[in-house]
């Protein structure tokens, strides 16, 4: 037998002892310690997040910044643009799409002049479109 494993030898009949020892002097205590809660490390990135959330969060706001950083500005500004296009659009087919579902609904309920009754729901959905339209119209200028 090589020295190094004689001495894990003694090394692990003393431990041994040691834990008997205590397991006679206190028997309430535990026949092997319990590792302390973060002895061993995550197994992957959503383990991690879940026992920090607040590390995740301020590690999202610094990759934000950094890529806010790195983009240039002409760049952002056409991804803006491009953005409140599009939002512009989708106003304007869900404000066509709530003035048919306004028709459908006034000729299910043979109300003369295509209004529905406030109770079919279909005034709010128009209000609303128009607010997206004038909004995304405001934030283009």
């Amino acid at each position: 037998m090589s020295e190094s494993k004689a001495r894990s030898e003694r090394i692990a009949a003393k431990i041994a002892e040691s834990q008997a020892r205590l397991a006679r002097e206190n028997p309430a205590l535990p026949a092997t310690p319990l590792p302390p809660k973060d002895a061993y490390p995550p197994e992957d990135y959503r383990t991690l997040a879940g026992e920090y959330p607040w590390l995740a969060m301020a590690a999202g706001l610094g990759v934000g910044l950094l890529a806010g950083a790195l983009v240039p500005k002409k760049a952002g500004s056409q991804f803006t643009q491009r953005a409140l296009s599009l939002a512009m659009v989708a106003g304007e087919i869900a404000l066509a799409l709530s003035k048919q579902a306004d028709d459908r609904a006034a000729a299910a309920t043979g109300q003369p002049g295509g209004k529905a009754s406030p109770g079919a729901g279909s005034s709010a959905g128009i209000t609303l479109a128009r607010q997206a339209i004038k909004l995304a119209a405001r934030a283009r200028k």
